[in-house]
């Protein structure tokens, strides 16, 4: 794993999320040289699959708030 790459998986979601808008913009801009066009479209297809890892993993986190007759209960549970 790369510095980079593992950088990248240090990042929280948000931090993962601002850089990826970030990236977005920059290439939206249109003044990014074609090189570093290619390394930034890079580095966002990486954020975007640490950002759905994360989230992937909050959904296995989901909690499902059930009624029961003596009143709401959550329940963890593992959507696989």
């Amino acid at each position: 794993m790369s510095k980079s790459e593992n950088q990248q998986s240090q990042l929280s979601f948000e931090e993962a999320y601002k850089r990826l808008e970030d990236i977005a913009k920059k290439l939206e801009d249109g003044d990014t040289p074609l090189e570093d066009s290619f390394g930034l479209y890079s580095e966002g297809q990486k954020l975007i699959d640490s950002c759905q890892g994360i989230l992937d993993q909050a959904e296995k986190k989901l909690k499902i708030l059930k009624i029961q007759p003596d009143g709401f209960h959550t329940e963890e549970t593992d959507l696989e």
